[in-house]
């Protein structure tokens, strides 16, 4: 019984503080990144093919884009954190995904889409373009009609 007593007192303190919460999560937290999503496409607009790997960590969402080379080689382009930590999906062309290429302002070069909840678990859409100066993707903004 006594037994039973210390560990139910150890339960409580551990709920009630949430330091002693957190290092508890930690442990029981699988270590490394879970790949959410993968998807391939132009999404440089210069004719090479790209793969973007959506993954979760314990910083965050992120993505990265890996050039792919013609004997199967990638090169790293980019390593974008996105601003929100719960990962998203959202209903394209009728498929449930967690991440999609597409031309969403009709400009005629394509953007990457990676959707997240924010803490109050309201949705967001990131769209994010490659910057051909800078060499980097960047939040986008499409026009609102």
């Amino acid at each position: 019984m006594a037994v039973f007593f210390v560990v139910a007192t150890l339960l409580i303190v551990v709920a009630v503080v949430p330091s002693l919460r957190e290092k508890v999560q930690f442990a029981f937290t699988p270590v490394g990144n879970e790949v959410l999503a993968t998807v391939q496409g132009n999404l440089l607009n210069d004719g090479s093919i790209v793969k973007v790997i959506k993954y979760k960590s314990t910083q965050g969402v992120f993505v990265e884009v890996h050039k792919l080379g013609d004997e199967g080689q990638t090169t790293l382009v980019d390593r974008i954190l996105l601003p929100d930590k719960q990962d998203g999906l959202f209903n394209f062309h009728s498929q449930v995904t967690r991440l999609a290429i597409t031309d969403i302002d009709g400009d005629g070069k394509v953007e990457l889409l990676a959707p997240t909840f924010d803490d109050q678990l309201v949705p967001h859409l990131n769209v994010l373009r490659y910057n051909r100066t800078t060499l980097r993707f960047e939040l986008f903004t499409p026009p609102q009609d």
